[in-house]
């Protein structure tokens, strides 16, 4: 997903995404969380996470556009 995705270029600041790892740690979701943002070709921040024994749910921001980026949509052809 690290290509150019046209929808992507469209977002105005960043992607929020939940989710639920089977994992053994709260080290290992952390990890997984950080593996499953880069996967996806993204920047972001581990918004929460709650390790309950033999999973974690976790929300994570990835960004697409930080303050001050030039946004193509907002372009003007001439």
């Amino acid at each position: 997903m690290k290509q150019d995705v046209r929808c992507l270029a469209r977002v105005v600041d960043a992607i929020d995404l939940e989710t639920v790892f089977v994992c053994s740690s709260e080290l290992e979701a952390k990890e997984l969380s950080w593996e499953l943002l880069s996967h996806l070709g993204l920047e972001g921040d581990i918004v929460s996470l709650q390790f309950t024994g033999s999973s974690a749910r976790v929300r994570l921001r990835g960004n697409v556009h930080l303050p001050g980026d030039t946004y193509s949509w907002g372009r003007r052809e001439s």
